[in-house]
């Protein structure tokens, strides 16, 4: 039970009521989203006023780190085991009693008409977070079939010119996304840092491959050939690689938890290269934006970004995708 500021996080029984009750916390501290920040960079954490406002916003699990770094901050330390042991709880799906509760499977998901998009670059100092040791939990619900998230018909993304040709794209399931200029490296997730602030997400980047399990990467693909890529991990839960539109972190891709939220910004056209497993990743937002790496070839952590599509040929945008 936690006593400290009377906020008990084992009373919640959905992501939206353990949001509430972190809310709450925040309220009961008396501290605003900057002192929460000072505090929390006190202890050398990273706690941004700006991303704590938005975890707070949404009924979206919070990344685990989150969570630590706030329940401290707002002064009750001692309770931060309960914190994340509620967390887990939620993410694996345990929610004793849940009848009744508003959590309900995902319907199928269908892209919205297309829209236009932001194409601003923004240069980004890349800091990989170290996952440390975590105990893998049941990824049970989260092998997915080519059927599963479809959209309920083939509704059009985009204009002909942006469209993939005919031939298949590369198979839905787990996979490896690689990019082809640096093959030993696979995209994964890690703590990006924007220039010039102490603002920090968790988006996707390159590591090497023996380093990027967790979270594995899964692609879903959608009745008119359009893909969402899934990372699954055993702290953060499933997220759906999302497109951000603004900020100082324009054009960079997170994993977010709602795989709905982001319409067409959350799916991609996979389009073959000159080569077989070797694609161009197309924004189905804005099919003249293609998902590159930002910096030096061979960099690990650099940022997966979506850019304007080389009009050259190259690698410098192409993936190799496959089991293997």
């Amino acid at each position: 039970m936690v006593v400290s500021e009377g906020v008990n996080p084992a009373d919640a029984r959905t992501a939206r009521e353990y949001v509430a009750l972190l809310r709450e916390l925040k309220e009961r501290s008396g501290l605003t989203y900057r002192q929460l920040e000072q505090r929390a960079a006190e202890r050398h954490e990273v706690l941004a006023r700006s991303t704590l406002a938005d975890v707070l916003r949404r009924d979206a699990l919070p990344r685990a780190e989150v969570v630590a770094a706030l329940v401290r901050a707002c002064g009750a330390e001692r309770d931060v085991p309960e914190w994340l042991a509620a967390r887990e709880r939620l993410a694996a799906g345990d929610v004793p009693g849940a009848e009744g509760t508003d959590q309900e499977p995902e319907p199928p998901v269908r892209p919205p008409e297309p829209a236009g998009a932001g194409r601003g670059r923004t240069a980004l100092t890349v800091a990989v977070a170290s996952l440390g040791t975590v105990a893998l939990l049941a990824v049970g619900a989260v092998l997915l079939t080519q059927d599963e998230g479809r959209p309920t018909d083939g509704a059009a993304h985009g204009d002909s010119a942006t469209s993939p040709s005919a031939a298949p794209g590369p198979a839905a399931g787990f996979s490896r996304v690689r990019p082809a200029r640096a093959a030993e490296l696979c995209l994964t997730d890690g703590d990006v840092r924007a220039d010039g602030s102490g603002e920090s997400k968790l988006l996707a980047v390159q590591r090497p491959c023996t380093e990027a399990v967790p979270p594995r990467v899964s692609l879903r693909r959608a009745d008119d050939g359009l893909y969402q890529i899934l990372f699954d991990h055993p702290v953060h839960g499933p997220g759906c690689l999302t497109v951000l539109g603004d900020g100082a972190f324009r054009g960079t891709l997170e994993p977010w938890t709602d795989c709905r939220a982001g319409g067409d910004s959350q799916w991609f056209r996979i389009e073959r290269a000159d080569g077989t497993d070797r694609w161009r990743l197309r924004s189905a937002r804005d099919g003249g934006l293609c998902v590159g790496i930002r910096g030096s070839a061979k960099e690990a952590g650099a940022a997966a970004v979506a850019e304007r599509c080389a009009e050259r040929d190259g690698d410098d945008q192409v993936f190799l995708i496959g089991r293997e």
